[in-house]
């Protein structure tokens, strides 16, 4: 890509070359072919639309831990065990109490008919308990002499075993489910099951909860919600689009745009679904990314053709001189939005690779197909219809000098440094809640609060405190306590120390059953430890050996993304093992998940940052003004970052977002998705105004004068696209899902951020503080990217009366009077 090519101007009086050769020729080929190009957009579309109709039921809902991590090594080792955290718990309630005959045959045949599937690796039950999937625990014949003593140490030992899986009452018992595979056949697991498991059960009434029946309530109820903000929003973007583009032809081009953009970024999808997993939120932001990308470009390009043929241009030489400029822009922003999506696939989790992969491909496409239909669309709607602007009359008339963005920014230069330091301390006071911060993953209190699994885990919290406390299970690998008296020792004494750690609630392996540093029943028993029976011991070893080694299984606290949970992963870790651990559990996952994140952000980070730069600065022809867009963005990002911590971390303002679970704690991955969507958007908003401040710099070649006038040019534009998006973005506040809400609300709040403190105030006091230095290049660099002289466009022809069709869109002409 050429700087001569990027920064050119519109009225360049020398032949286009390279890029703008390139858009030339397209919107040539566009205008020429409009009938073809239109038809042949409208079958891709249902071609594509046929590819991915069934895309979403291969989308899947993990991603979120990279493969390599030592917790997900721990949970594959975990299989060979039939342990480790459940994939669901089932909360079963007799009347009768759970210990009645019928209530207990019902309770076998529902671990039966669990233990029936492939996928259900074990099952600890009040009525069975421990059972590793496909067969029942072996029985054990204790060759010991039936005592009184041995017989209470037995049942002792049993009951430790049991105990936690029933309330005091005995008309509550559960049964936690472990599910083996990958994300989809983990889904696919819970699709089949929970129908046939749930509800009435004989004398039993079963509830359910955990993380895979979350997943999969959180998965349904995000769609109804999706559906639910479109239809509210459907009304509202439309009119705005209608106001934005002036007639109901013109708005309706982003919508096809749009719909051109999902529907191949829906078949892009589907085909990676066949190569890796995908998570299921690609399918959220493709649908976000594209409409917002899709309202953008249309609406660049248009606003570019009416002010050509306000300046007097007849319509073919509008219908080009667009795709020179405008085209352009959205080359340019494309560009940048997808650079700074690439940096997510430098990161090992395929959620976020999803994000980028779903990202690229609708933004590409959107600026694609804008780049196509928009000139064939106006082509054919022809001179008349393609100019029309039914709200003419309402929008600026005049000068720029006559607008109140041209006043703003003039003011705001006026005392640059009052407002400059204005500004920052505001966004820095809004940011100050992000220290705060204390990140997690979200669990089922992302769901409503009157959603079953979320009721029934609240029960269970409540009943069965035990049962509901968080698991970390330590794998030591290809390590046997085989019976050797030595071997044992350091396994009892390492589920000592275990113990004795701060949040760990209880530790059980080989040896028997710890906590508060002491053994409560041991296998064997040194003298004066409380025994348990050989057959109990016998059963234990069964449980904890296995071909991956041995198996430690410490409970936690019951919060198990919280920082107790966070703080007791990390101690075990620190704690020397007779073999190298393995971690497994919620806990572990989250301290992998941010290790991998921080390890890999620098390399992202420095990616995403010098692809901006270098596209900035060739666009532009300067070096300050790409690191002046890349700190704006980072202020405004960090000031959102603390709204959103502020908002849905710390629960305020619950009646203006509707009504969410307080957790204390910031979901880690999802806030990205919301980062990612306002980064791109602001960015697209950043080369917009820089595009307009660029024209007029070198016509006027007055810093002061060129930024007022670019930003009266550009921010109709903006503003009005951020008011389709943020539209959307509200509805989504109305969603029953916590994570749902806080893109959407997260989102808005930088795009409000960015349209009135950032782009109308930091931006014109921030150029009118750097003055020169904003173009600055050094000479050799600006020698060889130096632009053919521009000259202005031409003059509007008097009239005796306004001509609707020439009358300019959503924005005023820069350098003339409309």
């Amino acid at each position: 890509m050429d700087a001569r090519d990027i920064g050119a101007e519109p009225g360049s009086a020398k032949a286009p070359r390279g890029v703008n050769r390139l858009l030339a020729a397209t919107g040539r080929g566009a205008v020429r072919c409009r009938r073809a190009v239109l038809s042949l957009a409208a079958v891709v579309t249902l071609l594509c639309a046929l590819a991915g109709y069934d895309v979403a039921a291969r989308l899947v809902s993990g991603g979120f831990v990279p493969e390599s991590a030592p917790s997900a090594q721990a949970l594959r080792a975990m299989e060979d065990f039939g342990g480790g955290a459940p994939g669901f718990v089932l909360l079963a309630r007799a009347e009768g109490g759970v210990d009645a005959p019928g209530a207990r045959r019902a309770g076998e045949r529902l671990v039966s008919r669990l233990l029936a599937d492939s996928r259900v690796s074990g099952v600890d039950s009040y009525w069975t308990g421990a059972v590793r999937g496909g067969r029942p625990a072996p029985p054990v014949v204790d060759a010991t002499p039936a005592t009184p003593a041995t017989d209470a140490a037995n049942a002792t030992g049993a009951s430790a075993l049991t105990r936690a899986l029933r309330t005091p009452d005995g008309h509550t018992a559960v049964a936690l489910v472990r599910l083996r595979g990958g994300a989809g056949e983990v889904r696919a697991a819970v699709d089949r099951l929970l129908p046939e498991v749930t509800g009435d059960q004989g004398p039993l009434k079963v509830g359910v909860t955990g993380q895979a029946a979350a997943l999969r309530d959180l998965e349904s109820q995000s769609e109804r919600d999706l559906r639910t903000a479109e239809l509210i929003a459907a009304p509202a973007v439309l009119l705005l689009l209608l106001w934005a583009f002036g007639s109901l032809w013109a708005a309706l081009l982003p919508l096809a745009v749009g719909a051109v953009a999902v529907t191949g970024a829906l078949a892009v999808l589907r085909a990676l679904t066949e190569l890796t997993d995908v998570s299921v939120f690609a399918l959220n932001l493709t649908t976000a990314v594209g409409l917002a990308m899709a309202v953008d470009y249309s609406l660049f390009l248009v606003a570019r053709y009416r002010e050509e043929r306000a300046g007097g241009a007849p319509h073919d030489d509008a219908l080009h001189r667009m795709m020179i400029t405008g085209g352009r822009t959205v080359v340019v922003s494309a560009a940048v939005v997808g650079a700074a999506l690439t940096g997510l696939l430098l990161f090992p989790l395929y959620f976020l690779r999803s994000l980028a992969w779903a990202g690229l491909a609708v933004v590409a496409l959107a600026a694609a197909a804008s780049l196509l239909l928009v000139p064939a669309a106006l082509a054919c709607l022809g001179e008349r219809r393609a100019g029309t602007d039914w709200f003419a009359r309402r929008r600026l008339r005049g000068a720029p000098e006559d607008g109140r963005w041209y006043r703003l920014a003039t003011g705001a230069m006026r005392r640059p440094l009052v407002v400059t330091v204005g500004v920052v301390l505001i966004l820095a006071a809004l940011a100050l809640p992000f220290q705060r911060a204390v990140f997690g993953l979200s669990d089922e209190r992302v769901l409503p609060a009157t959603a079953p699994v979320a009721t029934t885990a609240r029960a269970l919290r409540t009943e069965l405190p035990s049962a509901a406390a968080s698991s970390l299970d330590v794998v030591l690998p290809r390590w046997g306590a085989d019976g050797s008296s030595g071997r044992l020792a350091e396994l009892d004494d390492y589920a000592r120390r275990l113990s004795a750690l701060p949040g760990a609630a209880g530790v059980r392996t080989v040896t028997g059953l710890y906590a508060s540093g002491r053994p409560l029943l041991s296998c064997p028993a040194r003298p004066g430890d409380p025994a348990m029976s050989r057959a109990t011991c016998a059963d234990l070893a069964d449980r904890h050996r296995a071909a991956a080694g041995t198996w430690v299984a410490v409970r936690g606290p019951v919060a198990a993304y919280g920082p107790a949970s966070t703080r007791l992963a990390q101690a075990i870790r620190a704690v020397s093992a007779p073999a190298g651990p393995r971690l497994a559990g919620p806990a572990a996952e989250l301290a992998d998940i941010k290790a991998a994140l921080v390890q890999r952000l620098p390399y992202a980070a420095v990616l995403v940052t010098l692809c901006t730069l270098a596209l900035l600065a060739l666009f532009t022809r300067s070096l300050f003004l790409p690191v002046k867009a890349l700190l704006m963005n980072l202020l405004s990002l960090t000031a959102t970052a603390g709204g959103m911590v502020w908002i849905f971390q710390e629960g305020h303002l619950r009646f203006l977002t509707g009504d969410f679970t307080v957790t204390g704690t910031t979901d880690l991955l999802t806030p990205m998705v919301a980062i990612c969507l306002a980064f791109g958007l602001s960015m697209d908003y950043e080369v917009l105004l820089l595009s307009r401040i660029g024209e007029a710099h070198a016509r006027t070649r007055d810093t002061v004068r060129a930024t007022a006038a670019g930003l009266q040019a550009a921010a109709p534009l903006f503003t009005a696209s951020a008011g389709v998006v943020i539209a959307v973005l509200l509805a989504l506040a109305a969603a029953d899902i916590t994570v749902i809400k806080l893109i959407g609300v997260t989102v808005a709040l930088s795009l409000l951020i960015d349209a009135l403190l950032i782009r109308p105030l930091l931006v014109p006091a921030v150029m009118a503080l750097a003055g020169p230095v904003n173009w600055w290049l050094p000479k050799g660099i600006r020698r060889r990217s130096a632009a053919p002289a521009a000259r202005p466009l031409a003059p509007v022809k008097p009239t005796a009366e306004p001509v609707t069709e020439h009358t300019a869109g959503p924005t005023a002409q820069v350098g003339g009077r409309r």
